[in-house]
């Protein structure tokens, strides 16, 4: 007689690298279009355990605005994918990463975009490293992947051509690995 067995998933790895909430000190830092001569502001503030994510983008002479922070040697040397949780507006925002990794001698940017969820909601969204894309200054450019072992650091960018306000909210930000391969 054959008995049916259910097989469960394996769960996934997940490293927490912020929790707003838990939060005492503020390793983000701003970093908007003022260093090309541009005239947008954003910043980031912790309250009420979140990570508030606002300012007002100007595209005459820049459109960007980006909060970024330092990682911690290897934290990314398995991880699949970050998993956030969010509020945003209705604007498009991207996780920044890099790592040491240049093209021409120029440092390159990984940059995927964040799913958008209904604005105003929170919501959980997966962002997958192997969609990150390379680029110089906002241009794609042919450099090799991402080297995830290797990263520095995180960030998140809103450079969407919109002028006007902008806010985006997160609770958490983990990073996951897949869950191992079972053995037959």
């Amino acid at each position: 007689m054959i008995q049916s067995v259910e097989v469960q998933p394996m769960p996934e790895h997940c490293l927490t690298l912020d929790d707003f909430s838990q939060q005492q000190r503020f390793p983000w830092q701003s970093l908007n279009d003022g260093v090309m001569g541009g005239r947008s502001s954003g910043e980031g503030q912790l309250l009420g355990g979140q990570l508030i994510f606002s300012g007002v983008i100007n595209t005459n002479g820049g459109g960007f605005a980006s909060l970024r922070r330092q990682l911690p040697s290897g934290v990314l040397s398995n991880a699949s994918h970050f998993r956030l949780r969010v509020r945003p507006d209705s604007r498009q925002y991207r996780l920044i990463l890099r790592s040491n990794q240049t093209y021409f001698g120029r440092s390159v940017s990984y940059q995927v975009d964040i799913p958008k969820t209904p604005p105003g909601r929170w919501s959980h969204v997966d962002v997958s490293l192997s969609a990150l894309s390379p680029s110089i200054f906002g241009r794609r450019v042919p450099a090799g992947r991402f080297a995830a072992d290797r990263a520095v650091s995180l960030g998140i960018i809103i450079a969407d051509g919109l002028d006007g306000p902008f806010e985006i909210r997160l609770e958490t930000i983990t990073a996951c690995s897949p869950p191992p391969a079972s053995s037959p």
